[in-house]
């Protein structure tokens, strides 16, 4: 098990020195330091949270909310600093997921590999 542990090592080490890592983390520091982008987000996540509370115990969602939350989310999506973090976010799971799927691929060929073997 070692051995697959110093890999993730080394994987990570190969993804700290990647664009895509760094673009991620200066992303999150600029969100960080933006107190208008972190209001936006507080009031996204507090409005997200009283809906998702009230659909649960199946209360009516007033107009006014629906339109509160539309307003956050449109500020949202104009927000430089958001748009850039959501890129960001988008690139780094497009590496992590074509990580996934390079290791599916490698076992699933190993696999097939054994039962031809067995066979």
């Amino acid at each position: 098990m070692e051995a697959i542990y110093q890999k993730a090592r080394e994987l990570a080490d190969l993804i700290y020195q990647s664009d895509a890592y760094r673009a991620i983390r200066k992303a999150e520091a600029n969100v960080e330091k933006d107190e208008t982008v972190k209001k936006l987000v507080d009031q996204h996540n507090q409005l997200t949270d009283k809906i998702v509370q009230k659909e649960k115990k199946l209360q009516p969602i007033e107009p006014e909310e629906k339109r509160e939350l539309i307003r956050v989310r449109e500020q949202m999506q104009a927000n430089q600093a958001l748009q850039e973090l959501l890129r960001a976010q988008t690139d780094y799971a497009m590496i992590m997921n074509k990580v996934s799927a390079i290791l599916r691929e490698k076992l699933d060929r190993r696999e097939e590999q054994a039962k031809a073997n067995d066979e």
